[in-house]
């Protein structure tokens, strides 16, 4: 009983401990452009590229918010596509529905008429 429990504990770690090893792909680029951005400053507050490094900065922040812009788009085209996948499996679904609704109406109705019959 206690080798079944730890086999499945195992399994279980295995199928959900994967999941948590994929990083957020938007929280990777926040996280290199911080560390771009600090790199930008100078040394001391009395470097002679004190002026220098606002630029750098602002053309640093300007090509990672088209970085994030364009993750973000891709993560919205990918959603897209989950729902409309989701929403034509739903339709499916639906139609058949309505085919197991008629089939039952059928066999209702052909019930009725034997009992009909019978009396």
């Amino acid at each position: 009983m206690k080798k079944l429990l730890i086999l499945q504990v195992i399994l279980t770690a295995l199928i959900v401990l994967p999941g948590y090893g994929h990083c957020d792909p938007l929280e990777d680029l926040m996280e290199q452009f911080g560390k771009e951005y600090d790199a930008e400053k100078p040394p001391s507050a009395y470097s002679s590229i004190n002026s220098d490094y606002r630029l750098s900065q602002t053309a640093l922040s300007s090509l990672y918010t088209t970085k994030t812009l364009g993750l973000l788009y891709r993560q919205n085209q990918q959603l897209l596509d989950k729902y409309n996948e989701m929403s034509q499996k739903y339709d499916r679904l639906i139609e058949q529905n309505n085919r197991i609704i008629e089939l039952l109406s059928v066999i209702a109705r052909e019930k009725e008429k034997e009992k009909a019959d019978a009396k």
